[in-house]
Order: C-alpha cells, then sequence, then structure tokens
C-alpha cells in the first residue's frame, strides 16, 4: 500500500499587488499574525470566544483537507490525517499525528504556537468540517513540547474532563474510559 502524501503545491497563494493572502483551492482569505497577538487575545477573551475562535480555525482546515480528499468518508484514517496533517502545517499549527488507544482517538500536535484552550475546539472542529457530523473532544494535555487531544463520544469526553480536573494523569485517564481501575 502506497502511503498517502500531502502536496503543498498552490496551498497560500500571496497576491502582493493587491495585498492578501489566500488558502486553499476556493481561495479563502486569510491573514497573517503574531501569535502573541493572538495569545494575547485569547488570554483575556471569554472562554466562549476563544472556543469559537478555535471553531473557526479549524473548520477551515478541515474543509481544506476535505477537499483534498474528495469524499472523506471512503479515506482510510491515514490518509485523511495526512491531508489534515498538511493543512495544519501550512497554517502554522504544528505537526500533527494520532494515536490510537483502545477506541479513543488522541490527536497529538507537536511544536504548536497556539495556547492549549484554541487546540480542542480546533481539532473538534476541524473533523467536523471534514466530516459534517459532531465531533467531542477535550484537552487531555500540554506542555512546551505537545498537546493531546482526545477526540471520542460525548460521554466518554465529559467522563475524561471530569477525571483530568480531579487531578487525574491523562494517560490514567485514557485508561479508565476503557475500564481500567485506577
Amino acid at each position: 500500500m502506497v502511503a498517502p502524501s500531502f502536496d503543498p503545491t498552490h496551498t497560500v497563494r500571496f497576491d502582493l499587488p493587491q495585498g492578501s493572502v489566500r488558502a486553499g483551492q476556493d481561495g479563502d482569505p486569510v491573514l497573517l499574525i503574531p501569535c502573541a497577538a493572538l495569545d494575547d487575545l485569547v488570554l483575556s477573551a471569554p472562554t466562549e470566544a476563544v472556543e469559537a475562535m478555535g471553531r473557526a480555525l479549524g473548520s477551515a482546515i478541515g474543509r481544506r483537507a476535505a477537499a483534498r480528499l474528495g469524499d472523506p468518508n471512503s479515506a482510510s484514517i491515514e490518509a485523511f490525517i495526512t491531508q489534515l496533517a498538511g493543512e495544519g502545517a501550512v497554517a502554522g499549527l504544528g505537526v500533527l499525528s494520532i494515536e490510537r488507544w483502545g477506541r479513543a482517538l488522541v490527536v497529538v500536535i507537536e511544536k504548536s504556537p497556539l495556547v492549549g484552550t484554541l487546540l480542542a475546539p480546533l481539532v473538534a472542529s476541524a473533523i467536523e468540517a471534514a466530516f459534517g457530523r459532531k465531533v467531542w473532544s477535550a484537552l487531555l494535555s500540554r506542555d512546551e513540547h505537545a498537546a493531546r487531544v482526545l477526540v471520542a463520544s460525548e460521554g466518554a469526553v465529559e467522563r475524561a474532563r471530569e477525571a483530568l480536573a480531579s487531578g487525574m494523569a491523562w494517560g490514567q485517564a485514557l485508561a479508565m474510559l476503557h475500564g481500567g481501575k485506577q
């Protein structure tokens, strides 16, 4: 089986005479902003606004990844993640990969300049935009190297959030979701 690949040709187009930057096949307008400015905005904004920002970023990335696949529902998870990771990299999101923990899917984002509070809604909305169905997510961990976002059922995400809020380590929370005793 041939490993899926990402072709970055024409993913971002700069029109300097018009002062615009466009991304994707349809040429969605994008804005290049310093991460420090985005961090300041996110850290001072209400939770609902931060979630809306993350969802807007993720939706655009997910739509572009889906457009590359044609029909994401017929693509393998590897092919989808390759396109999603490529679009995320072009957007400056970081290096995206997945880990499977039983039936749970964990999206790993390494070297991301984004604050953790943006990442869970971003991941959920990217998958939602690509597949057209509701997705639930929770930020499991965020450190200077990587963030981990759980993508699971609504109930599993809620149980994971409760476990994390009680002080449980993210690995233990995932094990608990699969019936492991902690």
